[in-house]
């Protein structure tokens, strides 16, 4: 134990930077969770009036959206994202160059966060480029200084040109215009197919990419290939470094040479995070060869990632930060481990083992980002690479000699280039097309606990590959097979779908099927790929209100159910269509039950008489075993539930999820108190229009014991998932909701 704490010492003092950024990215992660969780997400608008200040573009905005920097006399200071149809895509530049102003009342929004697990999260993403709010602008609220006629105006824009430019501001301006040069100079010598892949490797502007290329890229696993990384200041900068060998300068100057094309890259790129991470690195390293200091990478990457955070905490939500850094701590940390291996000094190591270990230390990120990896993919990093790399000094090279030499064609380099283009994505194609493990694998996004497992075999395991690559093993084994024991009965998630409905059920078994399918407003498709489901068997629609069904027709587009249920309703019209359109689709009258696996039941009951009032003839689930049982009633109202009262369907259960959004319409006191529910789920939207859920069956529940710590609302709470399992303490249940508390 005191070797293992002394050698713990010794790496803090060989790279104390290092250790610090680790321990400051994780701080910065876990607070920036507690202020996004604990803030209220549906903060209404302020209204912004009387202001003034600079307009820029960041290119990070792939719809060349401004941002605005308001000068208010408060001191406050704000970054807002300028949303809307203000302006043509192709006119934004020229718009930039002259200001502009914007009319009537304007109202200031703080993003939402994602309300769903796996969600894309709008908030995080926008503080992650510093940007705290935004509003939308429309064209007839958008004037050019001087061209209005009268009125009085709430905001004042001006270009970046103005009295009060600032140098971080105005670099902004510049990249945009360096990467208007670049971007029109690609599409004078490429053509529309290959056009979209040069650009993409130059500057990382991906909109032109098309979504079969992005698609194939993802797959393959060279999606770093095209969003401009430290990679590619290394295809700059060799070429660079092996040009001013041959000359006379001395070794300082070299270096400081070396850093014009990192600034050149900067600007093209638009101060992307891995850029700016790797133009800092090259900076101190050329300082430390300057200052004949010995070279230290853990360092220079903690002081890196330290100088980032110091001006943006919130940068390490951005996945171009995570992968950034994973990529390059990967080189430091997991590289030198393989060289250790008995092949790791060979000559084709040195050329495939890099790339490998940079595969090795993001995989879990690839997985949670994008839902797949590639074994092939990521053996072939290192040849495809060399690709890209040729497709970025080619594409810079027309670039150059077009703006300063020849000024005319280059037919001969585009063709090569685009030759290289279409050798680019055969590979990748070939890679996320292919069939087996070997080829393109889908998965869903992997939890914290996944993470922690992952690195702390991988690490075990390469530390002493000869001595403790056994007990890696062996404990990896135990680790599985204690997972495998708490394997729980059943899953319910209840998504957060606004004023809608929908859950995904999930049973040990490996039976999977979602009860009704919300709005359509949230795209349920990715969600569920995001969850891992790689197959539906079953698909229920409680009735047809589109709040339940609205979200059919696109997860249709991407999974195929064995069976469709609906309920057998002469005046319910869409669900008669589903029924006699799909041949999968089956009508439930009265009662309905099947088997989701072994270890739980499926019960399905409807009024079993035509109701004009469809929420009347909503299909009844419940879920039982021997871990309890869940209900999902859909938007039966009190008549309905009397009526399966009086059948003797209405009995106690465990998890009870309120009919018609809590409406009062569907909170009878003796269904209430027949249920006597452990829980109840409450799907309803963040300040409906209907008053869901009423206050009076929210104090019903109170009187009958279940209090507001077990009413899980999704208008308030997100997404709840519910797990059920049989203990050995009896009937054991876990709920986790997504906007209380820490979720990573």
């Amino acid at each position: 134990m005191e070797n293992t704490f002394i050698r713990f010492i010794r790496r803090l003092r060989t790279a104390p930077l290092f250790y610090i950024f680790a321990l400051t990215a994780a701080g910065c992660m876990l607070f920036g969770n507690i202020e996004v969780c604990v803030k209220n997400r549906h903060k209404t608008g302020t209204e912004l009036a009387d202001v003034s200040g600079e307009v820029f573009r960041e290119p990070w905005n792939s719809e060349r959206d401004f941002i605005f920097e308001p000068v208010r006399a408060s001191g406050e200071r704000l970054r807002i994202l300028v949303k809307g149809d203000y302006a043509p895509y192709a006119e934004r530049s020229e718009l930039l160059g002259k200001g502009f102003c914007a009319a009537g009342r304007i109202y200031v929004s703080v993003p939402e966060i994602a309300g769903n697990f796996h969600g894309f999260d709008y908030c995080k993403y926008l503080k992650s480029h510093d940007v705290d709010y935004y509003f939308y602008l429309k064209a007839g609220e958008l004037f050019v200084p001087g061209d209005a006629e009268g009125g009085v105006f709430s905001v004042k824009m001006t270009d970046t040109a103005g009295r009060e430019r600032q140098f971080l501001r105005s670099a902004g301006y510049y990249s945009g215009w360096l990467r208007d040069r670049i971007l029109g100079t690609v599409d004078s010598y490429f053509g529309r197919e290959t056009s979209g892949l040069v650009k993409a490797v130059m500057t990382g502007e991906t909109g032109a990419l098309d979504n079969e290329v992005k698609n194939n890229l993802m797959g393959a696993g060279f999606s770093h290939l095209v969003a401009v990384s430290g990679a590619h200041v290394s295809y700059l900068t060799r070429p660079v470094a092996a040009a001013l060998r041959r000359s006379l300068l001395s070794h300082r100057r070299r270096r400081w040479i070396t850093i014009v094309p990192m600034v050149f890259l900067w600007l093209a790129a638009g101060g992307s995070c891995s850029v700016t991470r790797a133009a800092v690195m090259g900076i101190a390293a050329a300082v430390t060869a300057v200052l004949k200091k010995p070279p230290n990478l853990k360092n220079t990457i903690g002081s890196a990632g330290l100088l980032q955070l110091a001006f943006n905490p919130y940068a390490v939500f951005g996945s171009g930060f995570l992968l950034s850094y994973g990529a390059v701590i990967a080189i430091a940390v997991i590289l030198p481990m393989l060289k250790k291996l008995p092949f790791g000094e060979s000559r084709p190591a040195r050329v495939f083992l890099p790339g490998f270990a940079v595969n090795l230390g993001v995989l879990p990120l690839l997985m949670y980002l994008f839902n797949s990896f590639s074994i092939c993919g990521m053996l072939l990093t290192a040849v495809v690479s060399y690709i890209a790399g040729a497709l970025c000094i080619g594409g810079y090279l027309i670039f150059f000699l077009d703006s300063f030499i020849f000024r005319g064609p280059l037919t001969v380099g585009s063709r090569a280039v685009a030759s290289l283009v279409r050798i680019f994505e055969f590979i990748s194609e070939r890679i996320s097309t292919g069939n087996g493990f070997f080829f393109r694998v889908e998965c869903g996004s992997p939890g914290v606990v996944f993470f922690l497992v992952y690195y702390t075999l991988l690490l075990w395991a390469l530390s002493d590959f000869r001595g403790r690559l056994k007990p890696a093993l062996a404990a990896g084994l135990v680790l599985a097979v204690a997972a495998a024991r708490m394997l729980p009965g059943v899953e319910v998630l209840f998504f957060d779908v606004g004023q809608g409905s929908a859950a995904l059920v999930r049973t040990p078994d490996g039976v999977t099927g979602l009860v009704d399918t919300g709005t359509g407003d949230v795209r349920l498709s990715e969600l569920l790929q995001k969850e891992g489901v790689k197959k539906l068997d079953f698909i229920v629609i409680s009735h047809g209100h589109s709040d339940h069904y609205g979200g059919l027709a696109e997860v249709l587009s991407a999974y195929a159910p064995e069976v469709i249920f609906v309920p057998d309703n002469t005046f319910d019209g869409y669900c008669n269509m589903l029924a006699e359109s799909m041949p999968e689709a089956v009508r439930v009258s009265g009662e309905y039950c099947c088997g989701l696996g072994r270890h739980t039941v499926m019960e399905l009951f409807e009024s079993g008489t035509d109701r004009e009032n469809l929420n009347d003839s909503s299909i009844y689930v419940r879920l039982s075993g021997r871990w309890g049982s869940i209900v999902l009633p859909g938007d039966a109202e009190n008549g309905e539930l009397l009526e399966l009262y009086d059948r003797g369907i209405i009995a106690q259960e465990d998890i009870y999820a309120l009919p018609h959004h809590g409406s009062k319409t569907s909170g009878d006191e003796k269904i209430l108190w027949e249920i006597r529910p452990k829980y109840v789920i409450i799907s309803a939207g963040y300040r409906n229009s209907y008053g869901h859920p009423s206050a009076q069956v929210l104090d019903t529940l109170r009187e009958y014991g279940v209090t507001d710590r077990r009413v899980c609302r999704t208008d308030r709470d997100g997404a709840v998932r519910v797990v059920a399992f049989a203990g050995i303490f009896g009937r054991e249940y876990s709920l986790l909701w997504r906007k209380k508390g820490i979720i990573l």
